[in-house]
């Protein structure tokens, strides 16, 4: 049974995938009818069960939308990039294959949900509820916006339990051994003082000799690894709002123009000076009204009965103020008092002021010598904007006019030509690399060369016009064009073979007869400590950490590091890793995520190889036109 083939633990992962997949109503009183039938043609069939050409479509436009949020202002390049359809196709029928197996095998188990478990779970979802819950409402609109019935949704709810029944199964089939966790978390922190000694491959390479017949063969057996992508060599031009910019000149005629035109932006905002007091309750307020009628200092009472402090500290001034600054019922009363005169109690939220204007200063237009940085900061951004736009217009005219070359176009725009070397889509040169750019160059009706591209923007006041000089299509090399790599991967190899020999019986001897000498040429670094979860040469470190090791001894081990080099490694002491509590937690939650992961692709990937799926190539056929 698969179930007791698989070892770790995972949680329900699947069923959160249906429930959030579906956003219908369910109602509560006879739930009847869980067959969910659809007369649409499938798909594809999944040991003879449809999966329709409904849910496909459901799938495709919710990943669809989803990489459209995710990516952004890129989304568009992407989703016109070859391949971008068929692969997110591809991807959403295996997700459906896939839950449709995990469906079949719960069914295989017998696993069962009862209708009040499937009420439970409707009732209680927070798709469905309102203050905390459940609302008939509701879940009717829900039902109607997703042109569903009760019955079916029933059906998707009572899929996903009996798919979190199966992933509970195989949690509780699972089972984690504390010493093995212990053992785990030793090695993986554990510390390893060691020194390595490097040997050059320079010496052995030269002597090393590869026939022609070795050539041929290892190109016949590896024809796969001299694979060439699509190339392409280009020419571009690239406006910049600098190259527009630096020809702006803005003149004192213009900004005096400017200034007279718009001189009722530059005027300084007026200002009140005001004092306030600030009371509790309507009450309290009429108190104080009353004494300052009678003729008491509005500064004194503000000082003893103001409930702003910081104000009352200062007779209740709050300085000069301008338009805005307060809120609206305050300012309304302060702007219908004269200066010298305080206001009768009114309430602001939920306490009262009474307010008192001091001084009053009136607008007044500001001179242009106070404003002529900003005025002319002003006009350049208008005629950068201006000019921009109009030296694209042009360079893209020129562009279209004259398909066999950049030239017109760049020199309309004042713009230098640039050349390219050769490049794939995944290696542009950084110059070029923006999606509406690869695209263009490798996916479009430029892409064999002979025109130019229109301006593409790829960024603010940024825009790229591309020629491509040269294409050459992705193909494989010939043995000819290969053979002097495949040659020099030969000798290396050969190299490396044998150096590796020589230095396994150094290790050999030296940790049999620890106290010779070291043989000439063998020079250790200095001690370094290695930790198995911080060392970026994770080759070399697993060679490091397989070491067997007894105290008080040194071990010498022959290994190959993660680029090629020959290492004799002395392993001197072992220290084994502490954790916090907290660090052991985190480290056990990320292992188990990781067993997870696994269980749930060894799972997929044993029903799929017992499986019988048949795909509709009508549909695909018919949807790629």
């Amino acid at each position: 049974m698969l179930i007791e083939k698989l070892h770790s633990i995972t949680n329900s992962w699947v069923s959160k995938l249906v429930l959030g997949l579906i956003a219908v109503a369910f109602v509560l009183s006879g739930i009847t009818g869980y067959v969910f039938t659809n007369v649409d043609t499938s798909v594809a069939k999944v040991n003879g069960e449809e999966i329709t050409q409904q849910a496909f479509h459901q799938r495709y436009e919710s990943e669809f939308e989803r990489l459209n949020q995710q990516l952004g202002s890129q989304f568009a390049a992407v989703a016109g990039s070859k391949g971008f359809v068929s692969n997110l196709r591809q991807s959403v029928l295996n997700s459906l294959v896939n839950q449709e197996l995990l469906r079949q095998y719960a069914n295989d188990l017998k696993l069962a949900v009862s209708d009040e478990r499937i009420k439970q779970e409707i009732v209680t979802s927070e798709l469905f509820q309102t203050d905390g819950k459940f609302d008939n409402n509701l879940y009717q609109r829900r039902l109607q916006l997703n042109g569903m019935n009760a019955d079916m949704y029933a059906a998707y709810v009572g899929e996903a339990l009996r798919l979190d029944q199966l992933q509970s199964g195989l949690a509780e089939s699972a089972f984690s051994v504390p010493a093995q966790q212990d053992q785990l978390t030793e090695l993986f922190f554990q510390t390893r003082k060691l020194r390595l000694a490097k040997f050059d491959l320079k010496d052995e390479i030269a002597q090393q000799q590869v026939t022609e017949e070795e050539i041929k063969a290892y190109y016949d057996a590896n024809k796969s690894a001299f694979s060439v992508p699509e190339l392409a060599k280009v020419q571009y031009i690239e406006l910049t709002r600098a190259d527009v910019e630096k020809n702006i000149q803005v003149t004192d005629v213009e900004i005096a123009q400017y200034y007279q035109d718009n001189k009722a932006l530059y005027v300084s905002q007026g200002q009140q000076r005001i004092s306030h007091i600030e009371l509790a309750t309507e009450q309290d307020a009429q108190e104080v009204y009353a004494a300052l009628q009678d003729g008491a200092n509005f500064a004194g009472l503000a000082s003893a009965r103001s409930l702003d402090k910081i104000s009352a500290a200062n007779g209740g001034d709050l300085s000069w103020l301008s338009a805005g600054g307060l809120p609206k019922a305050f300012e309304d009363a302060a702007n219908a008092l004269e200066v010298g005169k305080f206001s009768q109690p009114v309430k602001v939220d939920s306490h009262y002021h009474i307010i008192l204007v001091t001084d009053r200063k009136s607008a007044e237009a500001l001179p242009l010598s106070v404003v002529k940085t900003q005025i002319a900061d002003q006009i350049r951004q208008n005629l950068v904007n201006n000019q921009y736009f109009s030296v694209e217009k042009q360079m893209a005219e020129k562009a279209f006019e004259n398909p066999e070359s950049l030239a017109k176009a760049a020199e309309v725009a004042g713009l230098e030509i640039k050349e390219t070397d050769f490049f794939s889509a995944n290696d542009m040169p950084m110059e070029l690399n923006y999606p509406n750019v690869v695209s263009a160059i490798f996916h479009s009706d430029i892409s064999q060369g002979g025109v130019n591209s229109e301006p593409m923007n790829v960024g603010d006041q940024h825009s790229i016009v591309v020629r491509v000089l040269k294409n050459t299509p992705e193909g494989v090399r010939s043995l000819e064009e290969a053979k002097a790599d495949i040659e020099t991967l030969l000798k290396r190899q050969k190299a490396e073979s044998a150096v590796l020999a020589a230095v396994s019986e150094i290790a050999k001897n030296l940790t049999q007869n620890p106290k010779q000498e070291l043989p000439k040429g063998v020079n250790f670094a200095k001690e370094e400590s290695w930790v198995f979860a911080q060392n970026s040469d994770q080759t070399l470190a697993n060679a490091v950490f397989a070491m067997p090791f007894k105290a008080g001894e040194t071990t010498y081990q022959a290994a190959k590091s993660g680029n090629g080099e020959i290492v004799l490694i002395q392993l001197n002491a072992v220290e084994q890793g502490s954790l916090t509590e907290e660090q052991r937690k985190a480290f056990d939650l990320q292992v188990e995520q990781t067993r997870e992961f696994e269980l749930q692709n060894s799972l997929i990937q044993a029903l799929r190889s017992q499986a019988k799926i048949e795909v509709n190539d009508k549909f695909y056929e018919y949807t790629e036109e």
